[in-house]
């Protein structure tokens, strides 16, 4: 399936700068602690403040850092700045890194971009859908986040709900490659049912099958409007 086959009615990386090796290794150790201690702050989440403990880790044994100035790491657009957190040491971040590794086994840490961007290509062609239209949908769902969890209790890249994950065979839906294929079927799902109608299949996604068919279109929340409208946007902003 094409994009032009669907029925288009009118209705969070980190990026590290590299150091170079003349510069000394008393000042790039400095670098490293201040990092280090302002990453044990980022979050009132232990598993949020692990994951960028251990980021940080791991960049500096790859020299992945700047060791001239920590000010980008913090600015990435990807970085999040939750509320600050009491002061912790570095032997306490990682015993929180370790509890959250055993209390959420599920949740990987955040994919690259590039990564997912890959497994929706590989996606798209298993299942016969645009790519544009699952890239589309996963901006619209969870900005490219793996770990995105609604308060609905969606969970990943496009939002599926535990009863949606489980009939599509999504045994971890924080498993990028997972929640990609079965969102993807699902929304194929959803074309098939609808003949290719775009909006009655996002609105179906977003609201669902039931509301849809009891009530119809005209009927759905401006939430579900803004939905397929912002979906539409962003696949017309890819074909343009």
């Amino acid at each position: 399936m094409n994009i032009d086959s669907l029925k288009l009615n009118e209705s969070p990386n980190l990026n590290f700068s590299h150091g170079t090796a003349s510069r000394s290794a008393n000042r790039s150790q400095q670098t490293f602690d201040a990092i280090f201690d302002k990453a044990q702050h980022t979050s009132d989440d232990p598993g949020a403040q692990a994951r960028e403990v251990i980021r940080i880790m791991q960049a500096s044994m790859l020299g992945l850092f700047s060791t001239e100035d920590d000010s980008d790491f913090f600015s990435s657009p990807d970085f999040i700045r939750p509320p600050n957190l009491p002061s912790t040491t570095k032997s306490q971040g990682i015993d929180t890194y370790r509890a959250a590794q055993q209390s959420s086994p599920h949740r990987p840490l955040p994919t690259k971009r590039s990564h997912i961007e890959q497994m929706i290509a590989q996606v798209a062609q298993k299942v016969d859908l645009p790519s544009e239209l699952i890239r589309s949908v996963v901006s619209a769902e969870s900005s490219y986040r793996t770990d995105a969890v609604s308060a609905a209790g969606a969970q990943g890249l496009m939002q599926l709900m535990p009863e949606t994950a489980s009939e599509m065979g999504v045994e971890n839906s924080f498993d990028p490659r997972q929640n990609l294929l079965g969102g993807s079927r699902y929304l194929k799902r959803l074309l098939d049912k609808y003949n290719g109608d775009i909006d009655h299949a996002l609105a179906a996604y977003n609201w669902g099958q039931g509301n849809v068919d009891r009530r119809g279109l005209e009927n759905m929340p401006t939430e579900t409007r803004d939905y397929i409208a912002r979906v539409k946007l962003v696949v017309q902003e890819q074909l343009a």
